[in-house]
């Protein structure tokens, strides 16, 4: 038998209560109606959909929200952006902003980079920072457009100056980088500084990088942890905090309480968590080690693209640990980590056409492979490359 979301069904009543139910417009404060909505009070719904009737376009705003958000209604991404086209049409700035995220992220519609690139357009035309924020986002990743680092800035800047903090994150991440500017490790840390005190958790959770890592600061493990742990309730954070305590790094080093980190990473979906966890199982690290159970947490990171633990994987059907040998398998996995330029996959690649492991034995594309290892860091393949150098 099928169970019915209770909050779903009690909505759907609502709707039908309502449109018999007129109610007077004077005193509402849409805000605090669209906080009670969130929660799932069910006067406050009716109240808020009484005035996203009547025209209210914050209250269309609010209720396309209830829908795309899912939380206390079943999500509908149609619905959320009918909603939100009634406010757009009414010159609603954050309306437009959505509908430019539901066109880029192909919410309930085909993913169409230019449509929401207008959308973002409008909004920002309209002063609102975020959207300002988000077409320098479309500019950095080269969606829908050529990549230009230095267009995404000048749109950053624009969202920074009206203190939007996720744009006050992104232009430290550009000045960390590189991208868009010259790499300035003290220059970003500053534009992070400004978006923490906006309560921007990642931006407090690159703080802490850059204190671990000794960039545009002193390296300071015990500052590291500090920001870290700040930036609670970020899952990035918690992986890096777990780092801190698997390696001993400004605090005992505890392999269990770096599971206990890296696990409220991994079931967020994290996927560096993910790989970690993986880890741990895998060495019998603060858990009995278990391999089919770090190839579980391998899978779900490599899902997510992480060239390390489509490596790992690789190496677990090669050894047959967890899984039955299988050197065709091992290679694809390999071959898949190697794409992404991955060193220890470069050299296992190489590794694999030289015993012809999985593939045909060739000679010249393990050297190649090697090369390319070499290159980018890997010390056996150096010295491999090293030894058949002339």
């Amino acid at each position: 038998m099928c169970r019915r979301n209770p909050t779903a069904f009690v909505f759907a009543l609502l709707l039908a209560v309502s449109s018999a139910t007129t109610f007077a417009s004077s005193g509402d404060d849409t805000g605090a109606l669209a906080q009670l909505a969130a929660k799932g009070e069910p006067v406050a719904i009716v109240r808020l959909l009484d005035l996203a009737r009547g025209g209210d376009a914050e209250a269309q705003v609010q209720i396309g929200w209830l829908y795309y958000d899912g939380l206390v209604v079943q999500r509908n991404y149609a619905l959320a952006s009918e909603w939100f086209h009634r406010a757009a049409a009414k010159d609603h700035a954050e309306a437009m902003n959505l509908l430019g995220h539901i066109c880029q992220e192909g919410l309930g519609v085909p993913q169409d980079y230019d449509q929401a690139r207008s959308w973002y357009q409008q909004a920002a035309d309209k002063g609102l920072p975020s959207a300002a924020n988000n077409l320098g986002w479309l500019s950095l990743r080269g969606l829908g457009t050529q990549k230009n680092p230095a267009l995404a800035r000048e749109w950053f800047e624009r969202a920074a100056g009206k203190d939007d903090p996720v744009a006050l994150y992104n232009l430290g991440y550009l000045y960390a980088t590189g991208l868009g500017a010259e790499r300035d490790p003290t220059r970003a840390l500053a534009w992070y500084r400004k978006s923490a005190a906006l309560g921007y958790r990642p931006a407090m959770r690159a703080i802490g990088t850059h204190y671990q890592e000794g960039q545009g600061v002193p390296q300071n493990y015990a500052e590291a942890k500090n920001w870290y742990e700040r930036a609670a309730g970020d899952l990035e954070a918690e992986t890096m905090l777990g780092q801190l305590y698997q390696h001993g790094r400004g605090v005992r080093r505890d392999p269990d309480i770096a599971r206990q980190h890296y696990e409220k990473a991994a079931t967020g979906g994290d996927p560096l968590g993910e790989l970690f966890l993986g880890w741990l199982y895998q060495q019998g690290l603060g858990v009995e080690r278990n391999y089919m159970s770090a190839l579980d947490w391998y899978r779900k990171s490599a899902e997510q693209g992480n060239a390390t633990a489509q490596n790992n994987i690789g190496y677990l059907y090669e050894e047959g640990l967890g899984v039955a040998r299988d050197y065709q398998e091992a290679f694809a996995w390999y071959r898949k980590a190697a794409e992404q330029n991955q060193p220890a996959a470069l050299f296992n690649v190489g590794f694999m056409y030289e015993e012809g492991r999985g593939t045909t034995r060739n000679l010249d594309q393990a050297f190649r492979y090697y090369r390319e290892a070499a290159e980018r860091g890997h010390a056996e393949a150096k010295r491999i490359v090293g030894k058949s150098a002339p």
